[in-house]
């Protein structure tokens, strides 16, 4: 087999031809990652849960549930999840629906599609908040009992709550989801929006003495965008995807003048007082800021925003190129109090360095440069061979994996690798100028302009059509001129 840094005299990348660059992984290799490497992890009964839908949140690395009796060390010796694994968080719910959601994507494969189907069930009927709005956050599965608390829960964890019922509404048009996931929408923008900060807060009631409700931080305007407004407002009717255009410019501005600091092309995660956006005190992640970069790039071509769209790129690139180490070709993750380099890789922030640069070289084909050896260290760094999936974190200096957490915890699930690989597999496609092929079940027939490749847009060139052992439907999407 050709190694994946192999030379290649003609390289076709959004269009263009570029001479004598290295090769990018070829489709193909992305469709053997996300069948070979990571779904084995999330294909087996102790995934499923019992019934299906009712996903554990932590297990152990070889992809068993953990036993007290005889317990994994990755868990048992782990201080904070030797208490956390009988809980049952929605973050982690709400992800491994999304990465079922993807399996099918791009597989096609209805078993895929009935767990995510069944994640969907058990958050629509166990942790949406009929009776107070919002969803429930963390279930304490000795007792069954969801947090009481509801003025507690935070905007960051109820946007990740809706993550899986966005993209299985984005993957089946069903009205009945898209009611819930409007409701949780208005809930937040009602609750946690607050004139005076100008900013979605953190909670309604201080989590403690010393942590204010009124909290300004990053990732409670981030991830509206990130887990389910950037992907669902193409496809909202038209008074809502208005409404939701205007919030996302909303949350553009807010990032931007609260979060962002221009000497340092950076954004910080709280701007409660001066010493949080200071890098000389305060350190923060690549990941952070170029997710803000990339989804308000998407914000910007939604709304045709073209200054907010190259202004978003110019920052990207000047983050990409301070990431970027030549001499392993491979992503920093942050920039440490007082300037240095944070030379280890979280998972979550590569996956969001790559997706970035290869989004962008969609338009630009400079952006994929990097993407060669970045694409290269992911599949032969972060991969478990063993058992699948990826690892938290590796070494900045040795390149080996750091196992100080699990490959499957509260904050860690088969969203982002599943999203590297699906945000890959569709960009590596359109850079060598073939056709993008991914598997929808739809419940009616949609407008042709709101089926879209994930994040992008696209020319349809055909839609097929099967029937699964249910007697539904999948439709076989081929996109061409993916942008």
């Amino acid at each position: 087999m050709k190694s994946r840094l192999a030379c290649l005299t003609i390289f076709l990348a959004a269009g263009f031809i570029l001479e004598a660059q290295p090769q990018i992984p070829h489709a193909q290799w992305w469709i053997s990652h996300t069948i070979g490497d990571l779904m084995p992890f999330w294909h087996q009964p102790a995934a499923w849960g019992n019934p299906w839908g009712d996903f554990a949140t932590t297990r152990c690395d070889d992809g068993t549930l953990f036993d007290r009796a005889k317990p994994c060390p990755e868990i048992g010796s782990h201080s904070w999840l030797r208490t956390e694994w009988t809980k049952q968080h929605l973050v982690a719910l709400s992800r491994q629906t999304y990465a079922y959601g993807v399996l099918f994507h791009i597989t096609g494969d209805p078993t895929f599609m009935d767990l995510m189907r069944a994640g969907v069930s058990y958050l629509r009927s166990e942790v949406v908040d009929r009776e107070n709005g919002g969803m429930k956050q963390v279930k304490d599965t000795a007792t069954g009992k969801w947090d009481a608390n509801h003025r507690l829960r935070d905007p960051q964890q109820l946007a990740y709550g809706l993550l899986g019922m966005s993209f299985y509404y984005y993957l089946t048009r069903d009205d009945t989801v898209l009611e819930d996931v409007i409701a949780v929408k208005r809930y937040i923008w009602k609750n946690y929006y607050n004139e005076k900060l100008d900013a979605l807060q953190w909670t309604l009631d201080p989590p403690s003495p010393a942590q204010p409700a009124e909290s300004r931080r990053l990732t409670a305007q981030l991830d509206q965008m990130n887990a389910y407004m950037v992907m669902m407002t193409p496809l909202l009717p038209a008074e809502e995807q208005e409404q939701w255009k205007s919030d996302l410019m909303r949350l553009t501005r807010i990032m931007k003048s609260q979060f962002y600091v221009e000497k340092d092309n950076l954004f910080f995660l709280r701007a409660d007082s001066p010493a949080y956006l200071d890098i000389e005190k305060t350190g923060t992640d690549f990941g952070h800021s170029i997710k803000a970069l990339w989804m308000m790039r998407m914000a910007g071509l939604m709304t045709g925003d073209q200054d907010l769209v190259l202004w978003a790129e110019e920052k990207g690139r000047g983050i990409l190129d301070r990431a970027y180490q030549e001499d392993c070709g491979c992503w920093a993750s942050g920039v440490l109090a007082g300037g240095a380099l944070d030379l280890n890789k979280s998972w979550w922030i590569y996956a969001e360095l790559d997706q970035f640069a290869a989004s962008v070289a969609l338009s630009d084909p400079n952006f994929a440069r990097y993407l060669p050896r970045t694409y290269d260290y992911w599949l032969n760094r972060f991969v478990d061979k063993t058992y699948g999936e990826v690892w938290t974190t590796v070494d900045g200096r040795t390149h080996l994996p750091l196992k100080n957490n699990p490959k499957q915890w509260p904050w860690k699930n088969g969203y982002h690798s599943l999203e590297h690989a699906l945000v890959s597999y569709i960009t590596t496609l359109q850079q060598y100028g073939e056709p993008v092929t991914l598997y929808y079940n739809f419940t009616k027939s949609p407008a042709p302009e709101t089926v879209r490749p994930y994040y992008y847009s696209g020319s349809i060139e055909s839609i097929g059509r099967s029937t699964d052992w249910r007697g539904g439907e999948i439709q076989k999407v081929v996109f061409r001129d993916v942008r």
